[in-house]
């Protein structure tokens, strides 16, 4: 055999498995279709649409003019699961076609469109990718963010939103439910592009749910996220001192005026009267005179009267703070012009509150209101070396100090404090807790600057206080002087 024939041979042998390979490949690409036999194609589903809903999954698909088409057969779960949709033709042409499944768990799924005739002729399959949505979708849907929340000054509150974010693409509103002062059940709409929602008919403590509004792409329904719930916070704002009066109760102390007598608590405020209770709201915490008037409440000190002192611990003080509020937390100024921890400035204190205060009507007569408010139960403090022990000097009141206390009334016996809201047991505690007439640059300043006491939740608004300052004070006297108070909570 010549050389070039036996080349021209094993080129054509090359070309012939190649051809033989190449129809082998193609015989497995339609190996399902080849498998059945002969069999004639009807036409197929064409432009699948697919629709995610909750544990639900719409189609939407065209089919072509074949006369012959009938029904549609949809499978999934590997042709495990499968719908029949009958076709009824409404046109001679093209026609979209619709199915809605409901049930379905959730989970993404790959779904096959086979078309079939009466005659058992189908087409080729269609396959399309699926997600059926559930309550995992759900429980990652969020929420519009929420910046803030306050109550206005108007009494409103007001929401103030995070911007939606340009990739939020799902979100289309959130709503904000909540039932209203009047028992009403709000609902507010809120678009994306509302920054502030001003809410109405609500108060401190109550409760409000809010929610977003979502369509997934390609979305058969729209789905609501997880209600957040958000508790309506508390308005507070210094209260205005110029409404702030004396509302004198018995067993008050009314030293230096009205007056020292039994009857004081009841006598209009005599002229030239100074370093009386109205100085504790004057803006002035020294002894200096400031228009004529020292600017602390100072009371007699009856501590070398410790025997028959008219006034003993606890020593009391009421105030209308002259309108209705909420109070949230109390500053309180000793006299800053003594030396810090020293004099007779207090140490332990409560603060008692009220609406309404009994008067004397509400009693059968002059002795019964005088002892309701007279009587009080007090747990004072014993002397401990933060406190001169030796006040003016004279051990005889060292060792007398209990004599500084009224006497204790019976247990049981029905007094003002059954009737008012403890609003706290307060000490104005000395940072360093160093002994009597040592101290700290931190002493110092908190003496300065003053102490702060927060009240808690009691969501009643009241108009009184009582001050009870309790046994000892800073020298261990029978005798209290005091700078300025003031108060913050909701009056509106």
């Amino acid at each position: 055999m010549k050389r070039t024939d036996f080349k021209l041979t094993a080129i054509l042998s090359v070309c012939l498995m190649i051809s033989l390979l190449s129809c082998e490949n193609m015989n497995s690409i339609h190996e399902k279709y080849y498998d059945r036999g002969e069999t004639l194609y009807i036409g197929v589903a064409d432009s699948v649409k697919v629709l995610s809903g909750f544990h639900k999954i719409g189609f939407e698909w065209k089919i072509n003019t074949d006369p012959r088409i009938t029904q549609t057969v949809i499978y999934w779960n590997r042709r495990d699961t499968s719908v029949t949709i009958p076709v009824a033709r409404t046109t001679e042409g093209e026609m979209w076609l619709k199915a809605l499944l409901n049930d379905i768990d959730e989970g993404e799924y790959i779904f096959e469109f086979e078309m079939q005739d009466d005659n058992g002729h189908i087409s080729k399959s269609t396959e399309v990718a699926g997600a059926v949505l559930g309550d995992i979708y759900v429980e990652n849907l969020r929420n519009r963010g929420v910046k803030e929340i306050a109550k206005l000054e108007t009494g409103n509150m007001q929401i103030t939103w995070e911007a939606v974010s340009a990739t939020a693409n799902t979100l289309l509103y959130s709503v904000v439910e909540y039932v209203d002062s009047e028992g009403r059940q709000m609902e507010r709409e809120v678009p994306n592009d509302e920054d502030v929602t001003l809410l109405p008919g609500l108060e401190t403590g109550d409760d409000i749910n809010i929610y977003t509004i979502h369509l997934p792409e390609n979305g058969l329904e729209t789905f609501m996220s997880l209600r957040r719930r958000f508790t309506m916070p508390k308005f507070e704002r210094e209260l205005a001192k110029s409404r702030f009066e004396a509302a004198f109760k018995p067993g008050d102390n009314t030293t230096p005026a009205p007056g020292d007598s039994d009857g004081a608590w009841a006598n209009t405020w005599p002229v030239g009267d100074n370093r009386d209770i109205r100085q504790l709201w004057d803006n002035n915490t020294r002894n200096d005179a400031v228009n004529g008037r020292r600017g602390i409440l100072h009371t007699n000190d009856q501590s070398t009267q410790w025997a028959n002192a008219r006034f003993k611990f606890p020593h009391k003080f009421t105030i209308d703070i002259g309108t209705l509020a909420t109070l949230s937390r109390l500053h309180l100024w000793p006299r800053t012009d003594n030396g810090s921890f020293t004099g007779h400035s207090p140490r332990y204190f409560e603060i008692w509150a009220t609406d309404v205060p009994k008067e004397i009507s509400d009693f059968e007569n002059q002795a019964a209101y005088e002892a309701y408010y007279r009587t009080t139960y007090a747990e004072h403090r014993p002397v401990d070396n933060q406190i001169r022990t030796n006040p003016n000097g004279d051990a005889a009141h060292s060792a007398d100090g209990p004599l500084f206390i009224a006497p204790a009334p019976a247990p049981g016996t029905y007094n003002w404090q059954q009737d008012w809201i403890k609003l706290g047991d307060f000490e104005c505690e000395k940072p360093s807790a160093m002994n009597h007439n040592q101290r700290n640059d931190a002493d110092n300043a908190i003496w300065q600057e003053g102490f702060d006491f927060s009240f808690p939740e009691t969501g009643k608004k009241v108009r009184y206080i009582r001050l009870v300052l309790k046994y000892p004070n800073w020298d261990h006297t029978n005798c209290i002087n005091l700078g300025e108070i003031t108060l913050y909570g909701d009056d509106i």
